[in-house]
This record gives C-alpha cells, sequence and structure tokens, in this order.
C-alpha cells in the first residue's frame, strides 16, 4: 500500500458517496504527509501544523468559493474533545483533527453533530448541528499530493 492508492481509493470512495470511507482514508493519508514533513512533532501537533500549512490549498477544492488562510467555525454542538473558545468557535485544523480524523480512526464514525453537505456552507448557528462541505475529502486529496514528492507518494 502506498498513500496514492489509499488517494485514489478516497476519490473512487467519494465518488460513489461513501463520504466517511473516503474522509477515513484521507485522514490516514494526512497523517502520513505530516508524518513525513513534520517529524520531530507528536502526531496531533504535526497533522494540525499540516492542515493549517495547507489551508489555503485545501480551501481551493474543499471550501468552493472560499480562499484564506485559516478560519474558524462555530460549533453549537458539544462535541467530544473538541474545545472552542470563549465565542463557541473552533479552527478548521482542530474540527479536521479531533471530529473527522480522530472519530474515524478510533471509533469509526463522526460526531452525529456534523453534517456533511453539497454546499460550501460552514458551521452552523442551529443548536446540535454544524455542516461541513463533503468537497473538504477533495481539498485534502489536493494539498496531500501537492505537499509530497512522487517518490513519497509510491
Amino acid at each position: 500500500m502506498s498513500v496514492q492508492s489509499f488517494l485514489k481509493a478516497a476519490q473512487y470512495l467519494y465518488d460513489n458517496n461513501f463520504y466517511d470511507g473516503a474522509f477515513c482514508l484521507v485522514c490516514v493519508a494526512s497523517d502520513a504527509s505530516a508524518q513525513i514533513q513534520y517529524p520531530s512533532l507528536k502526531v496531533g501537533e504535526r497533522y494540525k501544523k499540516f492542515i493549517s500549512t495547507n489551508f489555503r490549498r485545501i480551501c481551493g477544492k474543499g471550501f468552493p468559493g472560499v480562499s484564506a488562510d485559516f478560519i474558524k467555525i462555530k460549533v453549537n454542538a458539544n462535541v467530544k474533545n473538541l474545545k472552542l473558545d470563549e465565542n463557541g468557535y473552533a479552527g478548521i485544523e482542530d474540527i479536521i483533527y479531533h471530529v473527522i480524523r480522530c472519530g474515524l480512526v478510533h471509533d469509526c464514525a463522526t460526531d452525529q453533530s456534523i453534517k456533511f453537505i453539497d454546499s460550501t456552507i460552514i458551521g452552523n448557528w442551529e443548536k446540535g448541528l454544524f455542516f461541513l462541505p463533503k468537497s473538504l475529502i477533495m481539498g485534502l486529496i489536493d494539498a496531500i499530493q501537492n505537499s509530497m514528492s512522487r517518490e513519497e507518494l509510491e
């Protein structure tokens, strides 16, 4: 297996509407990329740094219509292991790591408050729910492919 095989499988799952599986494979591939780039950091630190460093690229395909170096999302839900600021916001790198990656890798599920949708709605003011675009998978794939050499992908 290789990072590239995980990305190809994630693309296939995405194309066939198996978003949890696609997200899981992309999260594992992101871990591998982050480990190569930041070998001295602990897993959570390097994963979040990978997301932060590559966020503008992730936005290109992951949040169509948004161009940003950093975003915070309003979370009106009690999500396990997600720390919010005093106004109820969390950074996207914390959401991707703690909620999506850890949920899928450790529990084979994401928090029920997250709804993956077709449009680029980010967050939500409705209690108990927040939205992320399904295309976030494509943004992560693009960031991983861009950040790794051909040899590292194979």
